[in-house]
């Protein structure tokens, strides 16, 4: 909430809020299905926007969320090893950027 103090008095942030930034970007180099993390990693309040080449998102088995180039979508908080996207034209490799506060 606007004006709340959100640290402890020993300078910490307090219980709730998360830490350090998550920023990241990923360049299809085919048309398969791919993600930004392997491992479980939960974010919170996550941007995703499409740069260039239109992607599906969904998950392991589906991607059937079509984002545009210039397109964003956001999420309050997600493990983002369960994400997948992929090309939404054969060959039109897309650019994803990604950014979010690690939980």
């Amino acid at each position: 909430m606007p004006g709340e103090d959100i640290f402890d008095p020993s300078g910490r942030p307090k219980s709730g809020y998360s830490g350090a930034v998550y920023d990241n970007q990923d360049t299809a180099t085919g048309d398969s299905a791919r993600r930004f993390e392997t491992s479980r990693k939960l974010l919170r309040d996550v941007v995703i926007k499409v740069a260039t080449k239109a992607q599906k998102f969904g998950n392991s088995s589906n991607q059937r969320m079509e984002l545009s180039a210039g397109d964003s979508i956001g999420f309050t908080m997600v493990d983002i090893s369960t994400l997948y996207f992929k090309n939404a034209s054969a060959g039109e490799n897309g650019t994803v950027n990604i950014l979010g506060t690690e939980d």
